[in-house]
């Protein structure tokens, strides 16, 4: 027969495990945006298309970004993390890159390869 005192220790030292595993996931589900690091989602144009006009609106979002350059030009996403930005193309091939920087120095790059029809 176990003694009832072992019996409330094991099912404390249950609950402590619970407990602390809860928190930890918690803890993880929490933060996994910092620790996957920054992203561009670029909504317009699609990479690869093709244009009749030589003005563009390049738009779509940043997550865990602190500052955001298109094509080497500092651009400030809004508080939700959208930006849109015009962009003049050149006749035929276009190559138009994005780069994001988070607050701890991790970098991400996004290119767009797009062609002028004209």
């Amino acid at each position: 027969m176990m003694h009832p005192t072992s019996a409330r220790a094991k099912l404390k030292y249950l609950f402590a495990a619970v407990f602390f595993a809860f928190i930890g996931g918690y803890g993880l589900y929490q933060m996994r945006s910092l620790i996957i690091g920054p992203r561009i989602i670029i909504d317009a144009p699609l990479d690869g298309s093709s244009s009749d006009s030589p003005l563009i609106a390049v738009s779509g979002r940043v997550e865990q970004v602190s500052k955001l350059f298109l094509n080497g030009e500092l651009l400030i996403p809004d508080h939700t993390g959208r930006f849109e930005s015009q962009l003049l193309l050149a006749s035929g091939y276009n190559i138009i890159q994005l780069d994001g920087i988070d607050r701890f120095g991790r970098w991400v790059k996004r290119k767009l390869e797009l062609v002028l029809t004209k």
